[in-house]
């Protein structure tokens, strides 16, 4: 069984900070139900053009990859009515994830206090760029502007340079986000029979961004020299990339230990002139050859590898990162694997209200007559094969 089974999460997340700490916790097992709005929906389903031309339009690659194994319903919660179903919801869950902009679930009354009323053991998971309170919790936030400010670019780059970012496609601080605030939900859920009270987990990528740059913000507090040092870092006298010549780039770290084993294949024996040497000893070698012989000296190297590269080496140098959904599309996979009950995705991302009419029966006991009335008020979606059985 596995760890999060039984557990049923109703999940506000968009983009990636929420939707993909969700898409984990179905991974582990929980029943996710992604609530969007007929107004709103996750702008990841329309992140990128490039997609097949029989694909549906509204499940880009990037919302497949967040948004696997859950279930689909579209609900206005900036509705009366939307609200009351959503609490109803709430009653026959245990876990509501939310990233939107501070203050945000507030106006729509459904902060910790009015869902902890409907479920006293609710479990809400805010996750957020700055975090609940201190004078920056509403700014408006990016992954960019995270890295800015928790110290991230700062480190990354090189001496003298300017900071550099992850870029749009990698978002560093969303994507470690996912992989804390997942573990602090399952934690909660599993701790629940040890408190009697539901509880608000305060998740700021601001915080976790500057946390795993630690060290480096350590040594500024012992007056230590800290900041960007490109491919120069102590203890290796060189650390850089070299173009084969096969044309791939091949990176390598030398020690000063590693000098003289470098003798039988590069004619510099002591640092001064090394790297010219090695540049040009690696310009007479395809990659995957130099990468071989200096390893066999104990020399670390390794090719930089393209994306084309990184998936024809599955189950040569990874293994459950990426995976195939149902419809054999490639999407992210998973961090970790468990032998006795293995992680799988068994379901597509959901269409736009792929499930509304099954959550709102199933779980929040609505009858025929009750969804009717939320169809005639437009307060919510549903699939266009149950739309033909309710006319």
């Amino acid at each position: 069984m596995k760890p999060l089974s039984g557990c049923r999460v109703l999940d506000l997340g968009i983009i990636t900070a929420g939707a993909a700490t969700s898409a984990l916790l179905a991974d582990f097992g929980a029943e996710v139900i992604k609530v969007e709005s007929p107004t709103y929906r996750d702008p990841f389903r329309r992140w990128l053009s490039e997609r097949p031309a029989d694909a549906d339009p509204s499940l880009s690659p990037f919302f497949r990859a967040t948004n696997r194994n859950k279930l689909g319903l579209s609900l206005n919660l900036k509705h009366e009515l939307g609200r009351n179903a959503f609490l109803r919801l709430v009653e026959k869950s245990d876990v509501v994830v939310e990233n939107f902009r501070r203050g945000v679930l507030q106006k729509l009354g459904l902060d910790f206090e009015t869902l902890r009323a409907a479920n006293p053991n609710i479990i809400l998971a805010s996750i957020s760029s700055q975090g609940e309170t201190g004078p920056e919790a509403g700014y408006v936030s990016y992954g960019s502007t995270l890295e800015a400010v928790g110290g991230l670019a700062w480190t990354t780059g090189y001496e003298d340079g300017w900071p550099t970012l992850s870029g749009v496609d990698l978002n560093y601080p969303d994507q470690i986000v996912a992989l804390f605030a997942s573990s602090m939900i399952m934690t909660a859920w599993l701790g629940r029979d040890e408190r009697d009270a539901g509880v608000h987990l305060d998740l700021s990528q601001r915080e976790l961004t500057s946390y795993l740059s630690g060290e480096a913000f350590v040594a500024v507090g012992a007056g230590l020299a800290a900041g960007p040092e490109g491919n120069a870092q102590a203890p290796y006298v060189l650390q850089d990339c070299f173009l084969s010549a096969d044309g791939a780039w091949v990176a390598v770290s030398v020690r000063n230990s590693d000098i003289s084993r470098l003798g039988p294949l590069v004619s510099a024996t002591e640092e001064h002139g090394l790297a010219r040497a090695l540049g040009e000893w690696m310009r007479t070698h395809a990659a995957s050859r130099a990468v071989e012989l200096l390893a066999a000296e104990g020399v670390a190297a390794a090719e930089a590898l393209d994306g084309s590269a990184v998936l024809e080496r599955r189950g040569e140098i990874w293994d459950q990162a990426l995976q195939r959904s149902p419809e054999g599309a490639l999407v992210k996979g998973f961090p970790v694997q468990f032998d006795d009950c293995p992680l799988a995705i068994t379901r597509e991302a959901p269409s736009n209200a792929a499930d509304s009419e099954d959550v709102l029966q199933r779980v929040g006991g609505f009858t025929r007559a009750e969804i009717d009335v939320l169809l005639s008020a437009g307060v919510v979606e549903v699939a266009p094969a149950a739309l033909s059985r309710v006319s």
